[in-house]
This record gives structure tokens, sequence and C-alpha cells, in this order.
């Protein structure tokens, strides 16, 4: 009921981000190898953030871990953001997250938090040479 800029736009995405990119891996539209590219090198790479993007000495160990095989349905109840919605309601996807460790701690496992996470502000590299 208001006009731009002064309404929400947009939609919700990051939280299923990563069980729609898996299904694609999965059907074959996308290599696994592109998928880490596009969500941790290539980010690190085009922004010049330091420690992110790869798994390597002196590195965040910042991971998803994921069951390429596991198969569920992302549902409007499992979306954790104010929007409380998501565009992909009802979709079955192959390829689910089931941990994730930020600098090295287990933050969530099994969709559930087991340690809050530490946030830290991201540091970016002193020369950057951005890759298009």
């Amino acid at each position: 009921m208001r006009p731009y800029p002064k309404t929400h736009s947009g939609m919700t995405g990051v939280q299923t981000l990563v069980p729609v990119m898996l299904d694609h891996v999965n059907a074959g539209r996308l290599s696994l190898a592109r998928f880490v590219d596009l969500t941790s090198a290539g980010p690190a790479r085009i922004y010049g953030i330091a420690c992110k993007g790869r798994i390597a000495a002196g590195y965040d160990a910042d991971l998803t871990v994921v069951d390429m095989k596991r198969q569920e349905t992302i549902t409007n109840r499992w979306i954790a953001s104010r929007a409380g919605w998501t565009p992909y309601d009802g979709m079955m996807v192959t390829g689910w997250p089931v941990g994730t460790l930020v600098r090295g701690r287990k933050v969530m496992w099994l969709g559930e938090v087991v340690t809050p996470s530490q946030g830290e502000a991201v540091r970016f590299l002193e020369t950057m040479e951005l890759a298009v």
C-alpha cells in the first residue's frame, strides 16, 4: 500500500539458496565445481574478501556440510525470515545442507543451531583486483 522505496521488496532466498542449487547439481544442470565457485570462491575473488572462499591453511574454515542424496520439501513453515514465506513452498529438492561451521566452530547441525555464531567483520584484501 506504499510507493517504492517505502515498501519492502524482493523475496526471501538465503535459506533456500543451497538446497535449490544442489537440486540443480543433482539434475545435471550445474556442476558441483561451478556451484562452489558461484557461492564461495567467486564472491571472495570478486569482492576481494580475505581468508574466505576456499579450504586452505590460513583461511577461516567457513564450511557448509551437505548431503547430496537427501530429499526434502521446502515449506513456508521452514522459513526463518520475517517474511515467513518462500516462492519455493512445496518444492521437493535433492541435496540438503546438514551442517554449518563458522571459523571452524560447528554452528548448525541437522537443522538445529548448536552454538550461537560469533560474527566478526569481513576482512578485505589490501590490493584488490576485481575479476569479472
